[in-house]
């Protein structure tokens, strides 16, 4: 296993923005990109500890499951984490994300952050004035992150990653109550608190269907699986 520098997990961030016909700028929707993937993803509540699970069978059809007790910026990373092992992992086994920054489990975050956060859109974001003297007003950063729909955190990281915030600085920001500074400055909160619990993404729904079908499961057994579904369709 190679450990990626910062340009490395970005010239691939920008390779497989590319491949998908994304720009090397814009916003990701995460479930939209889920679905173009084909990725059967489930949003279910998981212990404390554990971010998300994926998993690719020998047939190349991929799974995962994000971890609804997360904030939607937390949500958020852990797709694209889950990305890295889905499709550059040298071991593609079944995979955990516990939050271990050890082996595959930083370049998974270096990619991550750069997939999410592209250098060639959140540069533009910032006033040369912030960027020279290498002070980012709070307004900069709740621009970014809204915009870019991640936590602050990986927003902060990611920022000192690219050398334009220092540790001290990083360390102020975090002391700055999230919510409502968001509220304070007129921006949806959503972003920073838990939900999807029960969304399904991918043809989850046909396959239970086909399976019913073809006598493989009980019409009981199917009216779970959908009842699993249609549960999720609206997200909290």
């Amino acid at each position: 296993m190679k450990k990626l520098t910062i340009l490395e997990a970005e010239s691939l961030a920008g390779k497989f923005r590319s491949e998908r016909g994304l720009s090397q700028y814009e916003p990701i929707n995460a479930k939209t990109l889920l679905r173009r993937l084909n990725i059967t993803t489930m949003y279910r509540p998981l212990s404390g500890n554990s971010y998300g699970i994926s998993c690719r069978s020998k047939s190349g059809k991929m799974f995962m499951m994000v971890n609804s007790n997360s904030t939607r910026g937390r949500q958020h990373f852990t797709i694209a984490h889950e990305l890295y092992h889905l499709f550059y992992d040298e071991n593609p086994s079944p995979h955990m994300c516990q939050g271990l920054a050890t082996g595959e489990e930083k370049n998974a975050n270096m990619f991550a952050s750069a997939l999410l956060l592209p250098r060639d859109g959140i540069l533009p974001m910032i006033d040369k004035d912030e960027i020279i003297h290498r002070k980012i007003k709070l307004a900069t950063i709740l621009r970014m992150e809204q915009m870019y729909q991640v936590s602050r955190t990986n927003l902060l990281l990611r920022l000192k990653a690219l050398g334009l915030m220092t540790e001290r600085q990083v360390k102020d920001f975090q002391a700055v109550q999230v919510k409502s500074s968001a509220r304070e400055y007129g921006y949806d909160q959503s972003l920073y608190e838990a939900g999807n619990e029960g969304v399904v993404i991918g043809d989850f729904g046909e396959k239970a269907r086909l399976l019913y079908e073809s006598g493989k499961i009980s019409e009981g057994h199917y009216i779970e699986l959908l009842n699993m579904i249609t549960n999720g369709q609206k997200e909290n």
